[in-house]
């Protein structure tokens, strides 16, 4: 099938600003289409008019990260200041996943008078970012032909032909033609936009998901991303505590029709497509929204288990917690692990409530503070300075995340004061998308970022057994 290509494979060694002056004036996206045309937006459904046929789809996908992965903005936002500090360079490198079809058809159009650093628009189902069309339009993955051999970058080949690719066999529908993809029922499909790499810093993978998953037990246990983010909560949590497929459950209760009209299927997959961000689509107001944000706080709130012990010796104790990543079939957290928090707050008080320690609780600002322990990758430039911009990232000087079904051990040393020997521990494990410095910088009007309080200990100790 011959192609067209919309990728430059880079070499690695080329600036963002040299990228900007090649021929193809914003190369960094790694879409191919199929068919050999130059494709048109007017070749691609709107996704209301997949709802009538779908509904049980439509109503999960509406109000998703996906469905607003173009007007988030956060994403667009700092998509804006990577525009004017890389000279356009990067538009397509985040465009190829916030919206495929408007950057293979080439309607991006960046505005400098629109939002606090500008703002990109696109047209008709372009707007809509990952939709049905999106998705359903994969004929396969250019992996083989991108610059580092491994899946991401919007590294999706994408057809015009209008049928409709899936994980069904024997589908048939009258509104358009149905094609069998086996790449529909991998992690690999995800892969493509869920490893993302800097291609002017050796291919350094800024996020790296499906390598995560890929190197955790749900991989071996041929556990896919379907099984757990096309689910409801409650049948993910029972795929990470039985290490089973979705589709191998006793009485997973996920039958019915995939579409209209058709046969009745043992599981039908949702399209809520849940993760952690519970922030963006409440902002929005969305259709679909809330209920999207209510369902990512309850697998957030899943996830994780907290243990605690007291060691060491009556007059240097130790308080030791351990966080263990239950049920995230990747790492905890994942996606931009530079940016993503999770932290321990940890309170030790007497008995009469006077506080002997504390740690970890946020600040008057929403902010962490000094000394807070944070599951999260730090990241700096090519001069080992600090740095959160995508485009700017060169490496990992720590990498601090649990890995799937791992766990870390973090130590809060303290003193008892005199004649106190019963004591309770208070411990919790939060998380939030992004730090409070991070909205501020990002966003026109003031939010403050929520916190999930994923999971919670509480200890009493009486009296002592350290020596």
């Amino acid at each position: 099938m011959k192609k067209t290509t919309l990728a430059l494979l880079l070499s690695a060694s080329l600036p963002f600003a040299t990228l900007a002056a090649e021929p193809m004036p914003y190369p960094l996206s790694n879409l191919t289409v199929a068919d050999g045309a130059t494709p048109e937006l007017k070749q691609f459904r709107d996704a209301n008019s997949c709802k009538g046929c779908h509904p049980r789809q439509f109503k999960g996908w509406q109000g998703s990260m996906h469905s607003i992965a173009f007007i988030d903005p956060v994403f667009q936002a700092e998509w804006a200041m990577g525009e004017a500090e890389t000279d356009g360079a990067t538009r397509n490198l985040c465009g190829g996943c916030h919206t495929a079809l408007g950057t293979i058809t080439q309607t991006v159009e960046f505005k400098s008078e629109s939002g606090k650093y500008g703002g990109f628009t696109t047209q008709g189902v372009a707007t809509l970012g990952v939709s049905c069309e999106v998705c359903h339009s994969v004929v396969d993955t250019n992996m083989d032909k991108t610059a580092n051999g491994e899946h991401g970058n919007a590294s999706l080949e994408i057809a015009t032909d209008g049928a409709k690719r899936g994980p069904l066999a024997d589908a048939k529908s009258k509104g358009h033609k149905v094609v069998y993809s086996e790449l529909h029922t991998k992690s690999e499909f995800c892969a493509n936009c869920h490893n993302v790499f800097n291609p002017v810093h050796d291919d350094f993978p800024l996020e790296h998901t499906y390598q995560e998953w890929k190197d955790s037990p749900y991989a071996k246990a041929e556990i896919q991303c379907q099984d757990c983010h096309m689910v409801p909560v409650e049948t993910a949590v029972r795929v990470a505590d039985e290490m089973k497929p979705a589709k191998q459950l006793q009485d997973h209760g996920l039958g019915g029709k995939a579409g209209m009209g058709g046969a009745h299927r043992d599981l039908v997959h949702d399209h809520t497509f849940v993760g952690g961000n519970a922030v963006v689509a409440p902002l929005l107001g969305v259709p679909g929204g809330e209920a999207h944000a209510a369902e990512a706080k309850k697998r957030l709130q899943t996830v994780a288990e907290l243990n605690a012990k007291v060691s060491g010796s009556k007059d240097k104790p130790v308080l030791e917690v351990t966080v263990h990543n239950r049920r995230a079939g990747h790492d905890l957290p994942t996606s931009l692990t530079f940016i993503r928090q999770v932290w321990l707050e940890v309170v030790i008080t007497d008995k009469q409530g006077k506080e002997i320690l504390r740690s970890g609780t946020l600040t008057a600002d929403n902010s962490l503070p000094e000394g807070t322990v944070v599951f999260q990758d730090t990241a700096v430039d090519i001069h080992g300075k600090l740095e959160h911009k995508p485009w700017k990232v060169a490496k990992f000087s720590v990498h601090n995340t649990i890995p799937a079904k791992g766990s870390k051990t973090v130590s809060y040393p303290f003193e008892l004061p005199a004649g106190v020997t019963d004591y309770q521990v208070d411990v919790k494990l939060h998380y939030r998308s992004f730090d409070q410095s991070v909205a501020d910088l990002l966003l026109e009007d003031k939010v403050a970022v929520p916190s999930i309080e994923m999971t919670q200990l509480q200890q009493s100790y009486q009296g002592t057994s350290l020596k």
